[in-house]
């Protein structure tokens, strides 16, 4: 699941949302609507954060952080390459690199190329 595209998650958890929000609120939420009406959205957001139920408030904060804003904030920035003129950085440590190291490593392969 980790290699989902942003967007399909966000509509992931939008979808997720449709039925507890018309349980509780009797709301029918149109997602294609939500994606692409800002006061149509919030005006929903708002509602499901008021909600009594822990899983809606989950996604209903899902879609808040994703939805007007970057779509992967809580994904940590990849470290830009060292300049030339810099010093070498310091050896890895002694047990080998970490899981962030070998994550930034694997996404240096993809975003070096781009065009």
């Amino acid at each position: 699941m980790a290699g989902d595209d942003p967007d399909s998650q966000l509509m992931n958890y939008l979808v997720r949302m449709v039925v507890p929000m018309r349980r509780e609120f009797g709301r029918h939420l149109d997602v294609g609507q939500f994606l692409h009406d800002f006061a149509y959205a919030r005006e929903v957001l708002d509602e499901a954060l008021r909600s009594q139920d822990p899983r809606l408030l989950d996604y209903a904060k899902y879609v808040e952080r994703r939805l007007h804003g970057p779509r992967i904030a809580d994904t940590p920035k990849v470290p830009s390459p060292p300049a030339a003129a810099e010093p070498a950085a310091a050896p890895p440590p002694a047990g080998g690199p970490t899981a962030e190291e070998l994550r930034a490593r694997v996404l240096k392969k993809y975003t070096s190329g781009l065009r």
